[in-house]
């Protein structure tokens, strides 16, 4: 009758209660401690070294703690090559010597590394011995679990910090429209308030708060179409002309790339619209001969600042024509300076309107800038 050899029960449950352990640390530094203890009870390991995909450094993990070891060490280019084969090997380096940031020194004279997939953050773990001990077959075929084992909890780890950003993310961002949710209902309250104000009748109040709150919806459009960047000066102008209709040849556009803040490009956006609606009925673009001349830069006076200029031409405007004085001059002459600490001016001459905004440029007005 053939014997067969009992499996070695003690070596089983070390390996066990090791898995267990690595399977329930939190935090890297704690996987890959666990795992080293774990490997120093089945396998007298001294200690282990784990190279991240990156691999601008790499993590010692022994008894006494983990540290981090910057730079192109030869351990580290050993096991980054290793794990390229991709299956466990051993290797032999007599006289290996690591430095940790303590300034102790350890001897890595043999290594098992195991490859162990780049979406555990790590390319490969190795287990390493110093002064020339060779460990068993035995002990090195234990080992390979112990390092999977580290991946899937490493990986676990690090998909469980994605989601912690992803939730973070989300909720950021659900503040933030929560807070552009208030601010537009706090934007058409005053649309409301001051069209009633300036309104000469019933139709003359629901006909330009149609035209205001649709000027502001497409504000809104462009900005969650930028939400990251923010809309550019340039395409508002643009859109709210096309709105309206404007020749392309009655009005010629120039400036440098400029992205704006939200509440800023809802307060140009409402300039814009007042401007353009004012041009249509008393201004330059009333007639097609009239031209209008739309224009920004960039200057550094006191700080970095927004010069813009909307100048109407060639066009007679009558003596009796009115001088608006309702949504649209408060708008420029009142919100703008509160609300976004701007200069401004609106005169009417004999070829129509002219205004010009001085606007600072800082985190509540742009979004982000590029000089053409």
């Amino acid at each position: 009758m053939t014997s067969v050899e009992p499996p070695d029960l003690e070596s089983s449950g070390r390996l066990n209660r090791g898995l267990r352990r690595i399977a329930s640390a939190s935090g890297i530094d704690a996987i890959l401690r666990a795992t080293t203890e774990a490997a120093q009870e089945l396998a007298n390991a001294t200690g282990l070294c784990a190279v991240p995909n990156d691999q601008t450094h790499c993590l010692i993990a022994t008894a006494d703690g983990v540290a981090t070891l910057s730079g192109n060490t030869a351990l580290q280019r050993l096991i980054a090559s290793a794990a390229d084969g991709g299956e466990a090997i051993v290797q032999h380096r007599p006289h290996l010597e690591v430095e940790l940031p303590s300034r102790r020194r350890l001897l890595a004279e043999t290594l098992l590394t195991v490859p162990i997939g780049e979406e555990s953050g790590f390319v490969g773990l190795a287990f390493f011995w110093r002064d020339g001990a060779n460990p068993s077959t035995e002990q090195l075929a234990s080992l390979p679990a112990l390092a999977w084992t580290s991946c899937l909890a490493l990986r676990t780890q690090q998909h469980a910090g994605e989601l912690r950003e992803c939730r973070a993310e989300h909720r950021a961002h659900i503040s933030e429209l929560q807070h552009r949710a208030r601010n537009v209902l706090a934007v058409v309250r005053s649309i409301i308030r001051r069209s009633g104000n300036t309104a000469e009748s019933q139709e003359d109040f629901a006909s330009h708060l149609e035209a205001r709150i649709s000027a502001l919806a497409r504000t809104q459009g462009a900005l969650t179409f930028h939400e990251q960047e923010g809309p550019e000066l340039e395409d508002l102008v643009r859109a709210e002309l096309a709105a309206n209709a404007v020749r392309e040849d009655q009005v010629v556009i120039a400036g440098p790339s400029l992205r704006l803040a939200p509440r800023a490009a809802e307060a140009m956006a409402l300039t814009l619209h007042e401007l353009t609606t004012n041009a249509l009925k008393f201004g330059a673009l009333m007639t097609p001969e009239g031209r209008l001349t739309v224009s920004w830069s960039i200057e550094s006076i006191a700080a970095p600042t927004m010069r813009w200029r909307w100048i109407e031409s060639n066009v007679q405007v009558a003596q009796t024509s009115p001088e608006r004085r309702g949504f649209g001059r408060e708008l420029i002459e009142r919100v703008l300076p509160y609300e976004l600490g701007a200069v401004t001016s609106f005169t009417i001459t004999s070829d129509g309107a002219r205004c010009e905004i001085e606007l600072p440029i800082n985190e509540r007005t742009t979004a982000r800038m590029q000089r053409a």
